[in-house]
């Protein structure tokens, strides 16, 4: 009996949230806690959490239980701190929790309540249906009435009253039985599809930070601990708005802030970075690079095993560079939480502190914080790659854009406060000028054409000749002149036995060594202006080209 009082007392030491435990002759008191997140650094992908909690300590060796911390958190990420110099703490260990019932948040409650109501209603209404059909089934198989008696008129009557009236009382219940079956089904579905929205950010475990502390004395102590978890993360975006072409442009610097780490962030300190610490930081390093002779493959073709085998080298070693590609980059006054955001700039990354208390639900969706707003001076002006696309677009072109800690991102683009469609913020360029696509303008006409007396194919001996002509019109149907940069381009040559040749570019920069041709071009209102080049590529009669 008294082994078995002492398994029992044990026991209930060990279950409790405020415990004492034997080891020995020491004595480690234990407590659980829920530290409250106060802070949230929130870098591009995961982020940091700091929360605090009081504790009270014993005299001697206390283990601190920091409970229903992120199933998601990185473990050695762990750091925790005391505003008490007197303690000790001897070591810090974390541990996957599958044993708590988390609580559901009061909507989430609310609809599961309500789930569990409509199901009850639903197995009600698909028990009552069966009991109809099963009555129905019933009475139309004993429809035959009489046997072999002779009945008489009113008897065969008074049994059609009674079939006709309980058939049709049965149909009409099962017809009003459906209609609540169909009316529920929707509701059914409905709140099935708000659990799924209200559980996108819910967890099946949670993590348990174990710190022992050792303290000379009772003593309510504060601590801080901060972690990094996964599962969080912001992308830049932008809203870029110009009300004329004359004017500076405001440019609003956003994030879109994402939390799915299974616990609500509420009114807490918001920090976003620019760094991302669930990357690998180690720096790489070359190692010896030797040149190695190819040796030809031998392959069979189709199924033939007797076929002679053939050499070669795979087809991306045996096709040659043929064309140059040309990337096109398409590319109030009341306060906003912008007016509250101070930037910070660290030895590897960027800070933007808003100084506003700021809420993040763990639901996965996207929250727009507002980190900056700039109004830019900014030069618009006009331009066009006929050969890719024929429409004219307007650019803003902004210098000095380095001091603005700007990130690569979408934009949403407003010119004369309409919204004329997105663009996209490159600012991993080593250009001076940040350039901004406003959009499509149709009252510039372009048409790029192929000059037909141009385009011909002569062979001079043992060599072929191609000559190719384009022609491109430009029209400005504003009613204010414009500017407008035209782009197009010649083919490069990849062999040395093919020479191109520009024989007409008048009024184009050429780069002979990408190939681009470049005319800036201004009309007045209703002009038109021609403009032509060619080009001609001379190669052995005996290769064969299919782009130009």
């Amino acid at each position: 009996m008294k082994k078995i009082a002492l398994i029992i007392c044990l026991g209930y030491l060990g279950a409790s949230t405020n415990m004492s435990m034997v080891f020995g002759q020491e004595k480690v008191h234990g407590v659980a806690v829920s530290p409250q997140i106060k802070a949230a650094t929130v870098f591009l992908s995961g982020a940091e959490i700091n929360s605090s909690v009081k504790v009270g300590l014993q005299p001697g060796t206390n283990e601190i239980i920091f409970e229903n911390l992120s199933p998601y958190l990185i473990a050695n990420s762990i750091q925790v701190k005391a505003a008490n110099s007197s303690i000790t703490i001897v070591s810090v260990n974390s541990e996957k929790n599958y044993m708590n019932d988390l609580t559901f948040s009061g909507r989430l409650k609310s609809v599961n309540d309500s789930i569990q109501d409509i199901s009850l209603k639903l197995a009600m209404r698909q028990s009552y249906l069966k009991v109809y059909n099963d009555e129905r089934d019933m009475v139309l198989s004993n429809k035959k009435i009489g046997g072999n008696q002779t009945l008489v008129v009113d008897d065969v009557e008074e049994m059609a009253d009674f079939f006709r009236k309980r058939l049709v009382d049965i149909e009409m219940k099962i017809i009003d039985v459906n209609l609540q079956l169909t009316d529920l089904q929707k509701i059914m579905n409905r709140l099935q599809a708000q659990e799924r929205v209200l559980k996108a950010g819910s967890v099946k475990n949670t993590t348990d930070v174990i710190v022992n502390v050792s303290s000379p004395s009772k003593q309510s102590v504060e601590f801080e601990l901060s972690y990094v978890v996964q599962q969080a993360g912001w992308v830049p975006k932008y809203d870029i708005r110009a009300t004329d072409i004359d004017k500076p442009i405001t440019m609003n610097f956003k994030a879109d802030v994402y939390n799915a780490t299974g616990f609500d962030w509420n009114n807490i300190a918001l920090t976003l970075s620019t760094g991302n610490p669930t990357i690998d930081n180690t720096q790489p390093n070359l190692f010896t690079w030797y040149i190695q002779q190819y040796t030809p493959v031998k392959y069979y073709s189709g199924k033939d095993k007797n076929a002679s085998p053939a050499y070669g080298a795979p087809a991306a070693q045996d096709r040659a560079l043929e064309t140059v590609v040309i990337a096109k980059s398409e590319v109030s006054k009341a306060k906003t939480v912008a007016d509250y955001t101070q930037v910070l700039e660290s030895t590897v990354s960027n800070q933007f502190v808003i100084s506003m208390p700021y809420t993040v639900k763990s639901d996965g969706k996207p929250y727009v914080v507002d980190i900056q707003k700039h109004d830019l001076p900014v030069v618009f002006n006009y331009m066009s790659v006929p050969k890719i696309d024929t429409d004219a677009f307007l650019l803003a072109r902004i210098s000095g854009w380095e001091s603005l800690k700007l990130l690569p991102g979408e934009a949403n683009v407003y010119f004369e406060g309409t919204f004329v469609g997105n663009s996209y913020i490159e600012t991993n360029s080593t250009e001076d000028t940040l350039n901004i696509s406003m959009g499509r303008d149709k009252s510039i006409i372009i048409q790029r054409e192929k000059i037909d007396e141009y385009c011909k194919n002569t062979v001079v001996g043992g060599n072929k000749r191609s000559t190719r002509g384009y022609e491109i019109t430009v029209k400005n149907m504003k009613s204010k002149p414009v500017t407008i940069e035209i782009k197009d381009q010649i083919p490069l040559s990849t062999f040395k036995e093919v020479v191109v040749e520009v024989q007409e570019s008048k009024g184009a920069v050429y780069n002979d060594k990408t190939g681009e041709l470049k005319w800036l071009l201004t009309l007045q209102p209703g002009e038109s202006k021609t403009i032509s080049f060619r080009f001609q590529v001379r190669y052995p009669k005996d290769m064969v080209f299919s782009n130009f």
